[in-house]
């Protein structure tokens, strides 16, 4: 489960992002939030290090998710590749140790 620090800024950006000012979808934008982070996670990106990365792929990957629903758009290739790079990484460090 993600901190309310970490979800309000994640809200705060995915807002931000989208060019939303008010706060009549905040549920709906912070239940997205934390179900993308899930998905994020069910992939195999470890997200627990707080890093302004894992924040970013937080907000841009749930920005994704919320087009997608009107749009049949697949996921951006920076994206792919961010999420791909992401779960190698933690691959590398299970075999280095």
């Amino acid at each position: 489960m993600m901190s309310e620090e970490k979800l309000a800024t994640c809200l705060s950006l995915f807002k931000l992002d989208m060019g939303i000012t008010h706060n009549l979808r905040d549920t709906l934008f912070a239940n997205l939030i934390e179900s993308s982070t899930i998905e994020l996670e069910k992939m195999g990106v470890n997200l627990s290090s707080g890093t302004v990365e894992d924040t970013q792929l937080i907000v841009d990957y749930s920005a994704w998710m919320y087009r997608k629903r009107q749009e049949d758009i697949g996921l951006p290739r920076n994206l792919q590749f961010r999420i791909h790079n992401r779960v190698i990484q933690k691959v590398g460090t299970f075999t280095d140790a």
